[in-house]
């Protein structure tokens, strides 16, 4: 079967599901579960997008506009505009893993979308997508709500598809895109997360996150350079 975008609507809301049964035996779907475990640190990018500009990092280092990063057993792919536009609509751009995009990851893609918009985006400084090295498979998201501002911080936040939590994904593609951001810019990550999410503060800790403090519901921390 070609690999297509199907569409179903359900009672109550809007469900988009990607064709890949004929190399990959499944299909690619919109969770309906909300984040939890090896996933998500927060509710941050519903935030983020309707933040405004940012003023420019101060001398940070030009990149290519898809920036690609190798882990041990990922890829993180870079987001391009086109990429975004799917993604937003609750469709995968890249064949995969049964489970993505994920409950957040159309979130992700219209932070992306507004910081282009409002003409506030720096290149590797948007969402990327966790690409398995193995077979090739989007198994998650990772990225920034925007570039660094006038301090050098920036936030991060990510997300795996069920079908592949616990299996140390979201932790190595946290490690991998930390400290390619201190290599270009950014003094300090940050994260936000559910103090309950148990699962997500160890992949932060992992990472070498530490808590600053209870933003309201959430606990932030950051990692510094």
């Amino acid at each position: 079967m070609a690999w297509r975008p199907a569409y179903c609507r359900g009672a109550s809301k809007f469900v988009t599901a990607i064709a890949c049964r004929g190399a990959y035996g499944h299909d690619c779907r919109v969770s309906d579960r909300d984040r939890a475990g090896d996933g998500d640190p927060g509710s941050g990018r519903e935030h983020a997008a309707t933040r405004g500009p940012r003023p420019p990092i101060p001398g940070h280092i030009p990149v290519r506009a898809e920036v690609e990063i190798p882990t041990t057993r990922l890829v993180l792919h870079g987001v391009d505009p086109a990429q975004a536009e799917e993604l937003a609509r609750g469709i995968s751009p890249l064949p995969c893993v049964a489970g993505y995009p994920h409950a957040d990851s159309d979130t992700a893609a219209r932070m992306q979308r507004h910081a282009l918009e409002v003409d506030n985006w720096v290149p590797g400084y948007g969402l990327y997508l966790m690409m398995r090295r193995a077979d090739g498979l989007v198994v998650g998201d990772i990225g920034f709500h925007t570039p660094p501002d006038q301090r050098g911080a920036a936030e991060v936040s990510y997300g795996v598809a069920d079908s592949v939590r616990r299996r140390g994904y979201a932790s190595e593609a946290l490690v991998a895109l930390t400290a390619w951001a201190h290599a270009h810019g950014a003094s300090t990550v940050l994260a936000e997360v559910d103090p309950t999410n148990h699962a997500s503060r160890g992949v932060l800790a992992k990472a070498g996150f530490l808590p600053v403090r209870s933003d309201g519901p959430k606990l932030r921390l950051r990692h510094q350079g």
